[in-house]
């Protein structure tokens, strides 16, 4: 058994993959288990693993027969994963040296169920630290303490699955898994859950880990295309999470969340085809509608102004239909 195990989902990632490659060999080891899913790459990518699975004998690599998505992708190296912790790494990011083992030993020392960090945003030759939003550091809390409030940016806000690690011992498999429905957006209701489900976690000053924000021209979330609009069914699935509690202030900020994305995709539709900006409109319109009238109001009056009116006029729509 490693002590922990990094699962690393690619995709035509020939540009990426030999910096992603020197990264796990930098950071192996003994006590490290790097899971590799290719899911389907249709480029230089099964000949570059090819290469690299000589010179690295620990190095797990998985073939998709098909394309089947980033979370699909990730269940299937969950099954292989028999680490006592658990950590994900992008193929087009990288550690800094010693992350991973800083990790590790946060994770081991708090004794909590998962460990979340900041993270370092890449935009061609600059670096900007981007900071999680929990400004406690380095002791154990309530985990339902990162859902936060309407109008608050909480660390169920920060859907960044590379930044941290998860003790799967502590933790529940289903917690793990993914909607492989979701082509797009998966990590968010991953994320509810985690924060409703777990017990103790953990914030702490680590920034080892570099994000290309942008730079992979192949990322889902660049899209302009039918999948873009799978955060409808992300937030829907929060929705269904959180409404059988029954509490008020996760309902609300579950609100709070699904409006806050609406009207930001409503602002930035032109990327859109027109029979894909009616769907957004009906579609965001129904969801932010199938929330309590009370919770949704009150979440609407947490937005900003622009967003405020926006999201008023889809409830409107919604509530009409």
């Amino acid at each position: 058994m490693h002590t922990v195990s990094v699962i690393v989902p690619m995709y035509n990632a020939e540009d990426f993959l030999p910096t992603c490659l020197e990264v796990m060999r930098r950071n192996g080891g003994d006590g490290t288990q790097f899971i590799v899913v290719d899911d389907h790459s249709t480029d230089a990518t099964p000949r570059i693993l090819d290469d690299a699975r000589a010179a690295m004998p620990g190095l797990t690599i998985v073939r998709n027969d098909a394309n089947l998505g980033v979370a699909r992708s990730r269940n299937i190296a969950l099954d292989l994963a028999d680490g006592r912790y658990l950590a994900y790494l992008d193929v087009d990011d990288w550690y800094g040296p010693g992350h991973l083992d800083g990790l590790v030993q946060a994770i081991q020392e708090l004794e909590v169920d998962f460990v979340r960090t900041d993270h370092v945003r890449v935009d061609g030759y600059r670096r900007t630290l981007e900071s999680a939003p929990e400004k406690r550091r380095g002791v154990p809390m309530e985990a339902s303490t990162g859902i936060g409030r309407a109008g608050s940016n909480a660390m169920v806000d920060y859907p960044f699955l590379w930044a941290g690690i998860y003790d799967t011992e502590r933790l529940p498999r289903d917690v793990f898994l993914f909607d492989e429905s979701l082509r797009t957006a998966a990590d968010r209701p991953w994320f509810w859950r985690l924060y409703m489900e777990a017990a103790t976690t953990a914030v702490v000053d680590l920034h080892g880990y570099f994000y290309r924000k942008d730079h992979n021209p192949r990322a889902l979330t660049q899209a302009g295309n039918a999948q873009t609009l799978h955060f409808l069914d992300a937030s829907a699935r929060i929705r269904d999470l959180v409404l059988p509690t029954g509490d008020p202030e996760w309902i609300t900020k579950a609100a709070y969340a699904a409006a806050r994305i609406c009207t930001f995709h409503v602002a930035r539709r032109a990327r859109l085809s027109p029979a894909l900006r009616a769907e957004l409109f009906d579609r965001s319109a129904t969801l932010l509608a199938s929330y309590p009238t009370e919770a949704m109001d009150d979440a609407i009056r947490a937005l900003s102004v622009s967003p405020r009116i926006s999201a008023r006029a889809l409830v409107a729509k919604g509530r009409k239909s």
